[in-house]
């Protein structure tokens, strides 16, 4: 269920969303001549300015937006590439179920900057091999930024890359994190492959025929 503004909503500025950015990743939201913010306002029908000298972003909707979800997506779009995501990734949000969730660190593990760096390598791997392994096996994007790891997926791929990528932070063997992954997809195949064979079994010609059912009484004499 979509809830809507009124049509004679009053848009204001509390109803704006303001976010900041790192300053390297202006680039990456406003795009070559624009084309990245422009298609971020389409999607999501808001207006988006950028001070480029601070990274201060405000997202207002304009005349057209209906759902004002699709403000916070703007909101989560925009901060997903200051993250470090690629417009490409980001824009999905603008999609039902995409969206995005972030895990920081800090809270988990404390501050201290041996112990952040120690996670991010677990977490990176060697040439990022484990980040790339756990995006496969659980159909997300993911970004390990400063004390955060933030993902971009549906609800039941963030809910199965969160648990994996909790694990790990919390000491699990990354070789048994990404077993265990692999054996989920490996079940989910079989499952999809049965249903799949399942509806092969079915024959459509079959529709609309009527099943032959022997009539009792074909054979009965009435004695005399």
């Amino acid at each position: 269920m979509s809830n809507s503004f009124d049509d004679n909503a009053n848009f204001n500025a509390e109803t704006s969303q303001f976010l900041r950015i790192p300053l390297k990743r202006i680039g990456a939201v406003i795009g070559v001549k624009g084309a990245n913010k422009e298609a971020i306002e389409a999607a999501t029908k808001t207006n988006i300015m950028i001070d480029s000298d601070t990274g201060e972003v405000e997202i207002r909707p304009n005349d057209e937006l209906k759902d004002p979800v699709q403000l916070f997506n703007a909101r989560d779009i925009v901060k997903a590439i200051g993250r470090g995501f690629t417009h490409e990734q980001a824009i999905k949000i603008a999609e039902d179920p995409y969206y995005l969730e972030i895990i920081r660190l800090k809270p988990i593990i404390g501050d201290k900057p041996n112990h952040l760096h120690r996670v991010r390598a677990r977490l990176i791997g060697t040439k990022g091999r484990t980040r790339k392994s756990l995006e496969e096996l659980t159909k997300t994007s993911i970004v390990i930024s400063g004390s955060t790891v933030s993902m971009i997926g549906t609800f039941e791929h963030i809910s199965r890359a969160r648990e994996a990528i909790l694990d790990i932070i919390n000491g699990a063997k990354i070789e048994s994190v990404i077993g265990k992954l692999e054996e989920e997809r490996n079940r989910t195949r079989k499952e999809e492959q049965s249903l799949w064979e399942a509806d092969e079994e079915f024959d459509i010609n079959d529709l609309g025929k009527e099943e032959e059912i022997e009539d009792p009484f074909a054979n009965y004499e009435e004695e005399d």
